[in-house]
């Protein structure tokens, strides 16, 4: 489980990296704003400011006044308490692929990585080599520094997530992803792997993997990665569809009928299946969440039980995949989605694109989004920027404002503290402002008030030129060109 090279290496550069320097957030003055970047931008979204560091900004996590980013060239903590002019703290600089989604546990101070088996060993490694992965951890209580607290290695590494076994807000992490390698004995489609890190010093792997033989033909798809709602229910979405399991308390397991303790070694079935080929035909899930207070307008019984999906696929045209999709999860809870996937599909509300939905505006997928608390997304769809989609109607979804600068490659956004964060593989970091029509700050609960928007189309030319495909993934998941 131990990888005590990696560990001593790593703990070499954090500690070149940055000095142990106590953090007190700074409370300088807001800058003047500067001019936004060539593009698109609707006129309720306010460029705020920009971060150019090594542009291949992948994700970001957020404690307060510190933004911590994850990019393809390392580690970074910025001091945020000034949004117009973000302060770099600390870097650890090495290569990481992908670490899509880092991870955080808010409540030790512990930063989660995730190396993919197709770059752990090399920048994108060959497919016998592809065999393992790795999780790091790194207490980042002083955010400065990035101190190595372990390292091990597990049979996947595309992503990984904190999940509640009950103790704690990160006693197990669930990582998933990418394909696996046939040659090699593993599945071909990787599983979650659950490991117990209550002791992070000594992670326990848990007996078997998750999400097993969940794709319509009964096979392991791909499980790509995992998302927690406020309920404490853990999504997993993969080729297979969209899973939620319970992972601590005591729950009726639909697919018995039997009413158990769930873990995070043997988690609960709670709802969700494959997701229906009229809606998203590749069925590849990237993410996805759960608003335990969303609903469908005037069906009182529908909430807590509408769902928020990404399907990635870059390969393709947007009008037949990589969309964003509604789906409601009633008919799913009685566990057909995990006892009978050949034949169950989850019903879907409605579903989203850039391409001929609200103008002509070209093509991307869907990739990260995060729902502010009140039915309004903030969503990246790489080199069609960061659009802003209302949700309060699952069964009508509009796009309320846009972002799109030139040469931008957005693949996730987040808000935080009345700004959003956009982390761009192209640009670094962005931060913008939502506005209403009057120029003032959206408030909570006013998304459904703002009027939908059309965007211009963009020139081709501009999308996806720095950009090289993974074709062992089908294109999905995109690598940094020259690493």
């Amino acid at each position: 489980m131990r990888a005590p090279r990696v560990l001593t290496a790593l703990a070499t550069a954090a500690l070149v990296a940055a000095a142990p320097m106590p953090f007190a957030g700074s409370s300088g003055n807001a800058h003047e704003l500067p001019d936004p970047p060539a593009g698109d931008i609707s006129e309720n979204v306010e460029f705020v400011a920009n971060v150019q560091l090594p542009a291949t900004a992948i994700g970001m996590v957020f404690d307060g006044d510190v933004a911590f980013i994850t990019t393809a060239a390392g580690l970074f903590s910025y001091d945020i308490s000034d949004p117009t002019a973000p302060a770099l703290l600390g870097s650890l600089p090495y290569y990481i692929w992908e670490n899509e989604d880092m991870t955080y546990d808010a409540e030790r101070k512990l930063l989660f990585v995730s190396r993919d088996p197709r770059g752990f060993t090399g920048i994108v490694a060959p497919a016998s080599l592809r065999f393992f992965g790795q999780v790091e951890i790194f207490d980042v209580s002083n955010p400065r520094v990035f101190v190595p607290v372990n390292a091990f290695t597990l049979p996947a590494g595309h992503t990984t997530t904190c999940v509640s076994g009950g103790e704690g807000p990160c006693d197990f992490t669930w990582t998933g992803g990418p394909y696996g390698t046939e040659q090699l004995g593993d599945p071909y489609g990787r599983p979650i792997y659950s490991t117990d890190i209550t002791d992070p010093r000594n992670p326990v792997p848990c007996p078997e993997p998750i999400n097993m033989g969940l794709m319509p033909d009964g096979g392991t798809g791909y499980a790509h990665d995992v998302q927690v709602d406020a309920d404490g229910i853990a999504w997993v979405s993969s080729e297979g569809g969209i899973h939620g399991y319970w992972t601590y308390g005591e729950h009726l397991d639909p697919t018995t009928g039997e009413t158990r303790v769930a873990t995070g070694c043997d988690p609960v079935p709670y709802g969700g299946g494959v997701t229906p080929t009229s809606a998203t035909p590749s069925r590849f899930m990237h993410n996805a969440a759960r608003p335990t207070y969303l609903s469908i307008p005037d069906d009182e019984d529908s909430v807590g039980h509408v769902l928020l999906a990404t399907e990635e696929d870059t390969s393709t045209n947007c009008a037949a995949s990589g969309r964003f999709a509604t789906y409601d999860l009633r008919s799913s809870l009685d566990g057909s989605g995990f006892t009978s996937p050949e034949t169950f599909e989850l019903d879907a509300l409605d579903s989203w694109t850039p391409e001929g939905a609200e103008g002509a505006t070209g093509c991307a997928s869907a990739h990260y989004f995060e729902d502010r608390g009140d039915a309004l997304l903030t969503y990246a769809f790489y080199g069609q920027g960061v659009r802003f989609l209302d949700v309060s109607d699952p069964r009508d979804i509009r796009q309320v404002g846009y972002y799109r600068p030139n040469g931008g490659n957005a693949f996730a956004s987040y808000w935080h503290d009345g700004h959003v964060y956009v982390a761009d593989v192209g640009r670094g970091m962005d931060v913008l402002r939502l506005t209403d029509d009057a120029g003032e700050d959206v408030g909570t609960g006013e998304g459904a008030q703002l009027r939908t928007v059309e965007a211009p189309a963009i020139d081709g030319a501009l999308l996806d030129a720095a950009t090289l495909y993974d074709e062992r993934t089908g294109y999905t998941c995109r690598l940094p060109l020259g690493g």
